[in-house]
């Protein structure tokens, strides 16, 4: 019997020591399939390969292989039996798919297309290991969308080629296949023309680098290369970057945009306006005018030129319209195309350009607003202002891109705005990006079909240079590029945390400065059975442990016990908690993180409202300001109650209780017309018809501070109350907002 249990163990042992030794997946995206197999692979300097493909793949494979596998190995082509073996598949039958097979002699890919070899080879590079190792392993692979796109914005802030390919580099290496270039837009034309060389002699260099400056500066003016700010490619460059986008397997899509965006193109052509505006105060053109369709076609026909892609962006977004019902040459327009408001006049100059576009076998992308006034009959839209515009064209049977800023803009920060270097508001941490899946529950299975793919944008007014947008766009972009190659239910986010802090060097190694993940999740929940606020925090870093401790001393945290579980405080009144990040012993982070707990008595009970909340934030409704949540820093995570006009309500506890204090917080966010609000009361009750006024408190925050910026206001009190009323006024004027997560009462 001894014997039995000593061979037991001996065998229990080894199986666990065949699991511990089993790799673990670094690549990025994740597979659809993977199997790894006991063994490795190590593949020698001198590598033959065979080739079974059609005849123009094979002329592209061995370029591939020298640029995947590197110089330090000698390729001959072999005519069977290489060590790499390159098969054609009619199995294989997405064009972008593959599978790979690596075992104890040989590796073999078979795909349907030079795409498909390419991705396959783009995998094998993230396996190989140490000394030109290989695990044993199968892979069976293929995206789950067909377009898989990054947006750059270099219209606020020029950016020069070689980052334009180091992003695109990047890009291929994570199986991305469209570059969408916004290449015009207020902040300068990009673009060299031969027809309209005006637009880059006049305006592509402004007068101040500086966004907020010249953007709030009603002149906005531009100037001449050796006085100012900015840059253009020439068509050479274009050309360049185009050919060198299309070696890595990448189509690059231009954005021309119109109507509105225009202000730079106006400047240097102030014909193409309505006679009633100007350079500085529009900036749309005028549809009514027969010469801004000329202009189109002919800078659309030089784009085309340049651009062999399908897709052409047209813009579409955010036309001011200001000027379009005064026009005369407008109106006239609306007459004889029988429009009946500015949105049609907008739809007709859309439809117009599809119709010149198809003519030229090309198809148009616009951004949401190209669906209002209706859609062009062709049209690709880029859902951006949420996913509604997108479940609207989906389910009329058009082609769909999501790229919900919520969820993919960028430009928004991706930890606390305290911590980081200036961005446009709003707050899309790693984790929100990982988790967003772009097809909506609320599609049919037909509909779904038309959501083609997804696009994370990089917004640049902030953004002065290729480190920052290397900052903004790593690791999120990993992130993305997951999302748009690997099925949903294969994604696993915190393996990806894995993956992604492992892929942070090699970014580094090839001259990226990405952020470093050192943010700190926070979850939230409230135990109404334990009555207890529940928080748990998980570190950005794989490689990082959280430290919680209440109170504070410099000492506290340096002792505290690592932890992933739970904090649960079942207080009745807030506390604060310091947490920080360690890895091998040692602080990340400067300044510990500071949490305050909302446990309180307010929590549960009747809360009645005199005002109106704002119909888009709802935040959860009725109970939302006494749930025991806080809001996270972004505005539209639907914790934060937001409100239009002034905020009245009133809170009946369950009994009555002798208060210590009452505590309100909320956020202003400039950029986003979010601010503190002017005043804010505290009237406390026994019988709920006589009140006294426990004080009036007026902000700290300035409203000139760009960044989101949280206060509490914060009354002290010693009586007995059951009833609490809370009044806040407007800061601002009519449209503004205020926007409240919690009252807080103890």
């Amino acid at each position: 019997m001894r014997t039995f249990f000593i061979v037991l163990f001996c065998v229990v042992a080894s199986v666990i020591a065949q699991a511990q030794a089993r790799p673990q997946s670094d690549i990025i995206p994740q597979p659809q399939e993977l199997q790894f197999l006991p063994g490795t692979f190590s593949l020698p300097k001198d590598i033959t390969y065979t080739l079974s493909v059609d005849k123009g793949t094979a002329q592209v494979l061995p370029s591939l292989l020298t640029e995947y596998l590197g110089s330090k190995h000698k390729l001959k082509q072999k005519r069977k039996e290489g060590i790499i073996l390159l098969n054609n598949s009619n199995a294989i039958e997405n064009e972008e798919g593959y599978e790979l097979r690596i075992s104890d002699k040989q590796i073999v890919i078979e795909a349907c297309s030079a795409q498909g070899f390419r991705y396959a080879l783009e995998t094998l590079r993230q396996l190989q290991g140490d000394n030109n190792t290989y695990p044993q392993c199968v892979v069976k692979d293929r995206p789950r969308f067909s377009y898989r796109g990054v947006m750059l914005d270099v219209s606020r802030h020029f950016f020069p080629i070689s980052y334009i390919k180091s992003l695109i580099s990047e890009m291929a290496r994570l199986k991305f296949n469209r570059f969408h270039w916004h290449l015009v837009d207020g902040g300068g034309w990009r673009m060299e023309s031969k027809y309209y060389p005006l637009l880059t002699q006049k305006a592509a260099y402004r007068t101040e680098e500086d966004w907020d400056k010249w953007w709030h500066n009603r002149d906005r003016r531009f100037t001449t290369a050796e006085e100012g700010y900015g840059g253009f490619y020439t068509q050479e460059e274009i050309k360049e970057v185009v050919q060198y986008a299309m070696n890595l397997g990448i189509t690059i899509i231009p954005e021309i945009e119109m109507p509105g965006h225009s202000n730079e193109l106006i400047y240097a052509y102030p014909d193409l306006l309505c006679p009633s505006a100007t350079h500085n105060n529009a900036t749309d053109v005028c549809i009514g005018n027969e010469e801004v369709f000329t202009f189109f076609e002919r800078i659309l026909d030089e784009t085309m030129e340049l651009f062999p892609g399908k897709y052409i962006h047209i813009g579409g977004d955010e036309a001011a319209m200001n000027h379009w019902g005064n026009c005369p040459r407008c109106k006239q327009r609306m007459k004889e195309e029988n429009l009946k408001d500015l949105h049609e006049l907008q739809s007709y100059m859309i439809k117009r350009i599809e119709r010149y576009l198809n003519s030229k076998g090309r198809k148009l992308i616009g951004w949401d607003e190209i669906l209002m006034g209706g859609l062009a009959p062709d049209a690709t839209v880029m859902s951006w202002r949420g996913e509604n515009g997108g479940i609207t064209a989906s389910q009329a049977g058009h082609d769909v891109i999501m790229t919900p800023n919520n969820n993919l803009y960028i430009d928004y920060y991706q930890n606390e705005a305290t911590d980081e270097p200036r961005a446009i508001g709003g707050y899309v941490p790693l984790e929100k990006v990982y988790n967003y899946n772009p097809t909506p529950q609320s599609l049919n299975e037909a509909e779904k079909k038309h959501i083609i793919g997804v696009q994370a944008n990089l917004w640049t007014e902030y953004i002065h240079t290729p480190e920052h947008a290397s900052y903004m766009l790593f690791p999120r972009i990993l992130a993305l590029a997951e999302i748009a190659w690997t099925a949903h239910e294969r994604k696993d986010y915190n393996d990806f945390r894995r993956r992604a802090t492992h892929y942070l060097p090699q970014l580094e190694e090839r001259g990226h400065k990405p952020y470093q993940m050192n943010g700190i999740t926070l979850h939230q929940s409230y135990d109404s059975v334990q009555k207890a606020v529940v928080l748990k925090f998980q570190p950005e870093r794989s490689d990082a442990v959280i430290r919680i401790a209440e109170g504070y001393s410099p000492t506290v945290l340096d002792k505290a016990v690592d932890t992933q579980t739970p904090y649960i405080y079942k207080g009745k009144s807030p506390r604060d908690i310091h947490v920080n990040l360690f890895a091998n012993g040692k602080k990340l982070l400067p300044n510990d993180k500071i949490y305050r707990t909302p446990a309180h008595l307010a929590i549960g009970a009747k809360i009645t409202y005199h005002c109106k909340w704002n119909e888009r934030y709802p935040a959860a409704g009725e109970n939302s300001l006494i749930d025991g949540l806080y809001g996270t820093p972004t505005y539209l995570d639907g914790r934060w109650q937001g409100f239009t006009e002034p905020m009245d309500m009133t809170i009946t506890l369950a009994q009555e209780h002798k208060l210590q204090g009452v505590e309100l917080r909320f956020m202003a966010e400039r950029e986003q017309w979010v601010y503190m609000p002017k005043t804010v009361e505290v009237q406390i009750s026994k019988d709920g018809t006589n009140y006294e006024s426990i004080g009036i408190l007026e902000p700290k925050t300035s409203d000139k501070n760009p960044r989101p910026v949280f206060e509490t206001f914060t009354f002290s009190t010693d009586k007995e109350a059951r009833y609490i009323r809370i009044k806040a006024t407007i800061g601002r004027s009519e449209g503004h907002f205020i926007f409240c997560d919690e009252v807080v009462v103890y």
